[in-house]
């Protein structure tokens, strides 16, 4: 507890002295070698020239809305507002940081940012590297602060990392650590504005619901429409 809250208390006097990190997770890198991303990338920038009022970015978290199975959460909740879904699966901070860098906001005023990401920086099954809690923040943080350039008029409703796994795991307890990191940017800026509703998808024992995430990570439509729930009013009055 004493090194989280010494990471925290570093971050926030970093960011207050407008330093910029240094690390992996806040260097906007591209995908372009992978003709799915690349495709979506340039789809992505041609559906923003729509105007949305909400963008949601992130990763597969969010990308999986895009699935038939989902089309209730977008009736219910994101239609109306004439949503454009910015998730890529696979994507890590430094993906999304590449992608808003490079046309994908261009030309919008969206009212709302939905942003979550980081699960994928703590990932050593399928990435090499594993980012640790103040360099993810830091990521996090720059990608923050790119919207915040780009779209100055724009509110970040920023969600922390969901839970992941059965039971207690390194990947988890750096999300974990890093969301109590990220929980102060709004000290920092008052246009984010910071949730953590991982508790939706645990039970009392604090493992994941296999019945809300099946493979641990993903919401299923019923965890979906939970958290969209638990976030329904922050988006409207964001939209305010």
């Amino acid at each position: 507890m004493i090194k989280i809250f010494f990471i925290a208390m570093l971050f926030t006097l970093l960011v207050s002295c407008g330093k910029t990190i240094d690390n992996p997770a806040a260097k906007p890198t591209d995908k372009l070698s992978n003709n799915w991303w690349k495709e979506r990338h340039e789809m992505i920038a041609e559906k923003n020239k729509s105007n949305p009022q909400l963008i949601l970015l992130g990763n597969s978290i969010l990308n999986s809305l895009d699935k038939s199975s989902e089309e209730v959460i977008w009736e219910k909740y994101l239609n109306k507002y004439n949503t454009v879904n910015m998730g890529f699966s696979g994507d890590r901070t430094e993906n999304l940081n590449w992608r808003l860098q490079n046309g994908e906001i261009n030309g919008i005023s969206p009212k709302v940012a939905l942003l979550l990401i980081g699960t994928n920086n703590t990932d050593g099954n399928h990435y090499l590297n594993v980012t640790q809690p103040e360099e993810l923040a830091g990521g996090i943080w720059e990608i923050c602060k790119i919207v915040r350039e780009k779209l100055p008029d724009t509110e970040i409703l920023l969600l922390g990392i969901f839970p992941y796994g059965y039971k207690p795991n390194y990947r988890d307890n750096i999300n974990k650590a890093t969301n109590k990191i990220i929980a102060k940017f709004p000290r920092e800026d008052s246009h984010i504005h910071y949730r953590n509703i991982g508790s939706i998808f645990v039970d009392d024992n604090n493992k994941v619901k296999k019945s809300l995430m099946p493979d641990y990570l993903h919401p299923n439509t019923e965890g979906y429409l939970l958290m969209f729930k638990a976030i329904e009013k922050d988006i409207e009055k964001l939209m305010k």
